[in-house]
């Protein structure tokens, strides 16, 4: 009976399947995080080397499988599984830390049959709440700004309500006679002066 644990690696989930005292490893979820080709490891001498011992010492367990790659069925079930050695050697040719997260959480299976995982947000989740943050200050900048504007602007027009109000309906003021009848006003010009 096949048994596939995930857990998550920076965001990324990476499937652990246990199943007949075979240990098999999500490698095309392993390589996500990373932006490598599970071929490029595939090609080196020294894997095709290992996978070749591997296969010697499977050879008495038919069960055992050192390279699996799944295409169509159930989704979780796809992509190219590695045997545990096979995957820890790939993790170590992606990244040092990620081989020690993985050999780690292998051994934690192993000795306690679980393993926790840390209670942590996922790094996107992170990325994307700081990014929200610093949106939503940016935003209030612009609100302080669009109130000074607005204060500034409701001032004016109170001025300018009490002069139109302080000037009968019958008279005009020079500037707004000159105004209207589209002549130059002698007031612009000594304020110019």
């Amino acid at each position: 009976m096949s048994e596939v644990v995930k857990f998550d690696y920076r965001g990324q989930n990476i499937s652990f399947e246990f199943s007949d005292g075979s240990k098999m490893i999500n490698a095309t979820e392993m390589v996500k995080p990373f932006g490598k080709r599970i071929n490029d490891f595939l090609r080196l001498k020294t894997t095709q080397e290992y996978i070749l011992l591997l296969e010697e010492r499977y050879a008495e367990e038919p069960e055992r499988e050192v390279l699996r790659v799944v295409k169509g069925g159930a989704p979780e079930l796809q992509g190219t599984w590695m045997d545990e050695k096979l995957a820890l050697k790939f993790a170590a040719w992606l990244a040092p830390r990620f081989e020690l997260w993985v050999y780690d959480k292998i051994y934690e299976l192993l000795t306690t049959g679980k393993t926790e995982i840390p209670e942590h947000q996922p790094t996107n989740i992170l990325k994307s709440l700081r990014l929200i943050v610093e949106q939503l200050e940016e935003q209030d900048k612009i609100n302080v700004e669009v109130r000074q504007n607005i204060d500034f602007i409701a001032e004016r027009i109170d001025e300018l309500e009490a002069k139109i109000t302080s000037v009968d309906e019958n008279y005009y003021t020079i500037a707004g006679y000159c105004s209207l009848q589209k002549i130059p006003c002698p007031l612009r010009h000594e304020e110019r002066i």
